[in-house]
């Protein structure tokens, strides 16, 4: 069974919006590697790190009054690893050869993951304040409400 928010207080009789803004993607925020190469035989690895940053808020539409609001952020993991060869092994005679392998997280997973976040933080927002309420009011101990109801600031998604 999902959780179900009702509106109550300001939400339910002057109505409200919920607004989401991408407010910034940051490519290469950290990069790194290790790699290691004997006579022309080796490996190496590398990674990037890109984030990406999200704002939500509920906003009353009669006054335009912010009625919560929060930012959060996913950090979006590249990572390259690979292996070759490039070694004379004879006059004028050349082995080179080269493996490798790339992962990158999709972008529109990260940036799922970001909004969810905020959302359960939005939600938790509007409850402690009586912006809105759940219908059933033993969904207030739901395992996900309780684990980001006591965190002051939303964790990285």
């Amino acid at each position: 069974m999902g959780t179900y928010v009702t509106n109550t207080g300001l939400m339910a009789t002057y109505g409200g919006q919920f607004t989401l803004t991408i407010i910034g993607y940051e490519s290469n925020v950290k990069s790194g590697g290790v790699g290691a190469r004997y006579f022309g035989i080796g490996a190496d690895t590398q990674y990037q790190l890109d984030q990406i940053a999200v704002n939500l808020r509920v906003v009353n539409v009669s006054t335009g009054e912010i009625l919560s609001s929060v930012n959060t952020s996913k950090t979006i993991l590249s990572y390259e690893v690979q292996a070759g060869v490039f070694r004379f092994i004879d006059y004028q005679r050349l082995l080179e050869g080269e493996v490798g392998y790339t992962s990158n997280e999709p972008v529109m997973l990260c940036l799922m993951s970001a909004i969810e976040t905020g959302v359960i933080f939005l939600i938790n927002d509007g409850i402690d304040r009586g912006l809105w309420d759940l219908q059933n009011k033993a969904e207030r101990q739901n395992d996900i409400l309780v684990k980001y109801r006591h965190m002051s600031v939303p964790p990285e998604s």
